[in-house]
């Protein structure tokens, strides 16, 4: 490489660390709007997806290796963001979209993201939800075009103003041929399938409990008297459902007296569990892991039997993440396009299934009943077990 190659190198290396490290967040989010539009997609889709088609790093990493989407590389180009090839311009871009992720917190948003258990819950059903039927998240492009008034209304695509100008209804977009596109779902309705996986993972962490705590907690603001109940219900709830909050377990003497089904020394045992911080990636020898910094930690023999702790939160296998699996497949299998939207039925060739949102918000609240009603079944007799065995062992002493 000679000294010309060297500057031109240099002088690449400098336009794409500029043009990176220069792209705020809307700019990512206005390429990747452009990029869904000229799929003839919707601009909702799943956060997963989201992320990773605005995050510079992984989307220039994918460019450098061969594996980024054609039309996404074509789009940016037309934006002015189009990736500078070569030695220098890898290094720029590389370096330009590390800048742009420490000044702009991407990374860290997408930890602040997932950083509870409900937003972790949400976005693994949105994915889930992409994958049973991408019509979730798509638009179905109409005959009329978008700048053609008096089809709009005749349409029922626009409505006449005041001033007798027709506007697009808030559903309706222009897509990449000049004809106007109509949403499949509104947004808030395919957020709603969210709800029943969302209740699953509240009332798994305990938070549905707006007198005091849930069964052997403290309440978050407790009674003087009585700790496990509260005088303050609004601030019970807005602690729990606003800030996440959950009380600490009772003092023994009155834990034993809501679950007689746990020993002193189990709940001694719970206790370490719950506040032990040392590093522990082998489940074999004592059935417990712990992430570093305890940001996860799981227990094949709590209180609650098998259970996964995220950043302190409780979650039980059996009156958790059991409800939250079977909402969420119920959901997912709710939205499944019906019979007669799929190959060989009545509406084979029909954009999308208009029913398949409501059909995810039931089969969710159906998964979430069975799921809860089969946990809690679980849990009885794992409890009843383990009373019986304290009291035949109570009973030798």
């Amino acid at each position: 490489m000679n000294a010309e190659d060297l500057i031109r190198e240099a002088r690449n290396a400098r336009e794409a660390f500029q043009m990176d490290a220069g792209l705020g967040r809307d700019d990512q989010a206005a390429m990747n709007f452009a990029i869904r539009e000229a799929k003839g997609l919707d601009r909702d889709e799943p956060r997963p997806n989201k992320i990773v088609a605005e995050h510079p790093f992984i989307y220039r990493i994918r460019e450098m290796m061969g594996k980024a989407d054609p039309e996404a590389v074509k789009v940016r180009k037309e934006m002015g963001a189009g990736r500078i090839e070569g030695i220098g311009g890898n290094i720029g871009h590389i370096g330009g979209s590390i800048a742009s992720d420490i000044a702009q917190d991407r990374s860290r948003a997408i930890w602040w993201l997932l950083n509870a258990a409900q937003a972790s819950g949400n976005v693994i059903n949105e994915a889930v939800m992409g994958l049973a039927n991408k019509d979730l998240f798509g638009k179905t492009e109409t005959d009329v075009l978008f700048n053609d008034s008096r089809k709009m209304e005749a349409a029922g695509l626009g409505k006449r103003d005041q001033d007798g100008i027709v506007r697009p209804l808030p559903l309706i977009g222009k897509g990449p041929n000049g004809k106007a596109t109509r949403k499949n779902y509104a947004s808030g309705m395919v957020t709603a399938l969210g709800i029943a996986p969302g209740v699953a993972i509240n009332q798994g962490l305990g938070l549905l409990t707006p007198f005091g705590g849930a069964e052997g907690y403290e309440a978050v603001i407790p009674n003087a008297e009585d700790p496990s109940k509260t005088d303050n219900m609004l601030g019970e709830i807005a602690s729990k459902y606003i800030l996440g909050r959950t009380g600490n377990l009772l003092d023994w003497d009155e834990f034993k007296e809501v679950r007689p089904d746990v020993s002193k020394g189990e709940y001694n045992a719970y206790k370490a569990f719950k506040y032990d911080k040392a590093l522990d990636l082998n489940p074999f020898d004592d059935g417990k892991t712990n992430l570093p910094g305890a940001i996860l930690k799981t227990t094949n023999d709590g209180i609650h039997g098998a259970e996964i702790q995220f950043l302190g939160r409780s979650l039980p296998v059996n009156t958790a993440i059991v409800p939250f699996a079977t909402a969420v497949a119920g959901t997912a299998l709710g939205v499944r396009r019906g019979k007669k939207y799929r190959k060989g039925g009545e509406f084979e060739n029909a954009a999308y299934d208009p029913n398949a949102v409501k059909r995810g918000v039931v089969g969710g609240l159906g998964g979430y009943a069975a799921g809860t009603i089969a946990g809690n079944l679980l849990e009885g007799e794992r409890r009843r077990r383990n009373e019986a065995s304290n009291q035949a062992y109570y009973d030798t002493l």
